[in-house]
C-alpha cells in the first residue's frame, strides 16, 4: 500500500512539474539495453580479456578501460568497440516514443547510441543535440528539446568519455556541461531512469550532483 502510494504522489507532482515547464529527464545505459545495446559489462568483455581478466570478477569497469589504455598506449580499440556496439540501425523502444512525447525542453544522458534524437526527430520535433563544449555556445533555431549528451556521441568515439582518468578530469575538461547541469538542477525537476548500481556511471553522475546540493538540491527521482 505505501508503495502504491508512494508512485501516485510522484506521478502527481511530476505531472504537475511537466505541466509547468519545470522538468526533465536523466537516461542512463539501462534505457537502451531492450533496444539491443549492450550494458557496460558487455561492453567490457573483451577488453577485459586482453588483459586477463576475467569481467565476471570485476566491478571497477572503468579501470580496465584505463588499464587497457596504458598497456596498449592507445585506446584505437575502446573506440572501435564504441562503434561496433552503438552503432547497429537499432529500433526504439516504447519507452523512448513515450520520453519523445513528453513535454521537457531538455534531455540528459549518458548514452553513446543516437535512439533519443532519432525518436525526437519521428515525433517532428527539432533537436538540439549537444555532445562537446563548443555546441552549448550555439543554439539551433527553433529547437523543441536539447538533448546534453554528456559522455560523448557513438560517432566521435575518440571523444567519449570511457576510462578512469576521463572521469576524474570530467569537472575540468566539461566544466561547461556541469554548470549547465548545475543550473537546470536548481531549476528543475529530474527523473532519473536506466540507471543501476553495476552501471559506472553512476556514482560519478550522482554522488557529484549530491556533493553539490546535498539538503538543498530540489526533489528528484
Amino acid at each position: 500500500m505505501k508503495l502504491n502510494n508512494e508512485v501516485e504522489v510522484f506521478i502527481k507532482d511530476f505531472v504537475k512539474d511537466l505541466n509547468e515547464g519545470a522538468a526533465s529527464v536523466f537516461v542512463g545505459a539501462g534505457f537502451s539495453i531492450p533496444a539491443g545495446f549492450v550494458n557496460w559489462t558487455e561492453l567490457m568483455t573483451e577488453i577485459a580479456l586482453d588483459l586477463g581478466l576475467n569481467i565476471n570478477n570485476e566491478k571497477d569497469l572503468i579501470s580496465i578501460a584505463q588499464y587497457h589504455v596504458n598497456e596498449n598506449r592507445t585506446r584505437s580499440k575502446l573506440n572501435r568497440k564504441i562503434l561496433e556496439e552503438f552503432t547497429d540501425e537499432t529500433m526504439e523502444t516504447e519507452n523512448h516514443r513515450i520520453i519523445s512525447r513528453l513535454p521537457v525542453s531538455s534531455i540528459w544522458t549518458t548514452n553513446y547510441d543516437q535512439l533519443l534524437e532519432k525518436t525526437f526527430l519521428k515525433e517532428n520535433k527539432v533537436v538540439d543535440v549537444k555532445y562537446n563544449n563548443s555546441q552549448l555556445l550555439t543554439t539551433k533555431p527553433k529547437r523543441d528539446v536539447v538533448i546534453y549528451k554528456m559522455h560523448g556521441d557513438v560517432n566521435h568515439p575518440n571523444d567519449a568519455i570511457l576510462t578512469k582518468e576521463q572521469y576524474e578530469q570530467y569537472h575540468q575538461t566539461h566544466e561547461p556541461f556541469i554548470n549547465a547541469l548545475t543550473g537546470e538542477l536548481t531549476t528543475k525537476t529530474f527523473l532519473f531512469i536506466g540507471f543501476s548500481f553495476s552501471d559506472p556511471n553512476l556514482d560519478y553522475v550522482l554522488s557529484r550532483l549530491n556533493f553539490r546540493f546535498k539538503e538543498e538540491k530540489r526533489q528528484h527521482y
